[in-house]
């Protein structure tokens, strides 16, 4: 029998500092321009200083963004190992996408 990934990721491996009113809108308009239904074309990388912590992974989105308050998520698969998983990701102050945490 297998088992169902979560509908919902749970939000405690997320980062909640700078989470805001002006940055959930933009990353969705962000998000919307650069994969629109298109999705797995384009990757998602991870921020500069979490980078490391995920071998420099590439996440290349799975799922259209969701919200929980400010928080924006995808659900995503691995460019290195192929595993689908949730990530949070964000519009920097240059408007590109970051993937912030995984978030399972």
């Amino acid at each position: 029998m297998s088992q169902e990934a979560p509908a919902t990721p749970s939000l405690d491996k997320a980062i909640k500092d700078g989470q805001n009113e002006v940055t959930h809108p933009k990353t969705l308009e962000v998000f919307a321009k650069r994969h629109g239904d298109d999705l797995g074309k384009h990757h998602i990388n991870f921020r500069g200083d979490i980078a490391e912590k995920f071998g420099y992974d590439k996440i290349f989105p799975t799922s259209q963004p969701k919200s929980s308050g400010y928080l924006v998520y995808i659900q995503g698969k691995s460019g290195k190992t192929g595993q689908e998983a949730f990530y949070q990701i964000m519009a920097n102050q240059w408007g590109l996408l970051e993937v912030l945490a995984r978030l399972d």
